[in-house]
């Protein structure tokens, strides 16, 4: 029987007469290889772009939601809810008008679930006692943490944007904190406009009103949405920054808390200004409070500290802009570069300011 090798043709002879082709040589595995990999690296933007819209797509469906459940609170209340309960009357006179132990913290979050198709949550909350427990208070010899904290622990998928950071236990002293009271995590924001009303105000009953749709213990009507609900910015995304606090931020507690990640900053839960620029970063050290509540308005013109502390505004995971519920129901991406004046001028309820359609 003749054999031969034609290394031209790379071909061999088998026993039975027929030829075979070689195996691959080591340069064309290495060929091939390095094909698959560049087909894998510009397939992985696509498919993670492809990711990121699917959960843009559902922040958006979180706050249309948010708005149907706005619409229906005022249609049966004839007005929208408080931005958030922080004192009443009855706890005011039984416990202090500016004691902690009068301070409700119920907010525009948890009034809206039963709108929300939470009614079962709704309903196991008990609102004659806070939202959180206060050091050194108790009710009718009660943690007032306690009493809703199995409501209020419990999450709502519609709160939680898919591409927010994911919250972790605390440690320390956050556990006995996560023991007494029902942290809740949250990816949104309710907007009480430009006012310094985070940090200044009087304490009941002297209270400092927000120009936003929302505010402390006080409720409006769509007639006193002046400026037109389409105009006016109710809810927005606030996120959580990556690997920052464990409980912030959440939706079943709205005040303004210290920082517990121990760095002199604090951290707004559950409402936000348009003082800052859209996605500003987290201030550190944060600007100091100012002498007035139109001091941060104020501000602003000549320190630009202020338009970049991110914990006091509105933020998200979505790279360049930040989803917003309008007053008519309408959800809209808002830029980073949007223009300041304009993004502030779309917060206030009855600024009587003229924005045009395509500025936003």
């Amino acid at each position: 029987m003749r054999c031969w090798f034609n290394a031209a043709e790379t071909l061999r002879a088998t026993p039975a007469g027929r030829t075979e082709r070689r195996g691959f040589t080591l340069i064309e595995l290495l060929v091939v290889i390095a094909i698959i990999a560049v087909l894998i690296a510009l397939l992985l933007p696509a498919v993670q772009s492809a990711r990121e819209a699917a959960r843009r797509a559902q922040c958006i469906n979180n706050l249309k939601q948010m708005g149907l459940a706005l619409y229906n609170y005022e249609s049966a209340q004839g007005c929208y809810p408080p931005g958030v309960i922080i004192h009443n009357k009855a706890t005011d006179q039984a416990f202090g008008c500016a004691g902690n132990g009068a301070q409700r913290m119920h907010g525009f979050f948890t009034l809206i679930l039963p709108y929300m198709e939470a009614t079962a949550q709704a309903n196991a909350i008990n609102f004659n006692f806070p939202a959180r427990h206060a050091p050194g208070v108790t009710y009718f010899g009660q943690l007032p943490g306690l009493v809703n904290l199995t409501a209020l622990r419990t999450e709502v998928a519609a709160y939680l944007c898919p591409s927010d950071t994911k919250r972790t236990p605390g440690s320390g002293t956050n556990i006995a904190d996560q023991q007494q009271n029902g942290y809740s995590p949250g990816s949104y924001a309710i907007s009480i406009g430009t006012l310094d009303t985070i940090r200044w105000w009087f304490g009941c009953p002297n209270y400092i009103e927000a120009d936003g749709a929302f505010s402390r213990d006080f409720h409006y009507r769509i007639a006193d949405i002046v400026d037109g609900t389409s105009n006016t910015l109710f809810v927005g995304e606030a996120s959580r920054y990556v690997n920052d606090e464990p409980f912030f931020n959440f939706w079943s507690a709205m005040a303004w808390f210290g920082s517990r990640a121990g760095n002199g900053t604090t951290r707004p839960q559950g409402f936000a200004t348009t003082v800052p620029r859209p996605n500003a970063n987290l201030a550190i050290p944060e600007p100091p409070g100012t002498l007035s509540p139109t001091g941060w308005i104020d501000a602003w013109l000549q320190d630009p500290v202020y338009q970049n502390a991110g914990q006091f505004g509105f933020r998200s995971q979505h790279p360049g802009v930040v989803n917003f519920l309008f007053g008519d129901g309408t959800v809209r991406p808002i830029k980073n570069s949007i223009n300041i004046l304009i993004y502030r001028q779309a917060s206030t309820r009855n600024g009587r300011e003229v924005i045009s359609a395509d500025a936003l």
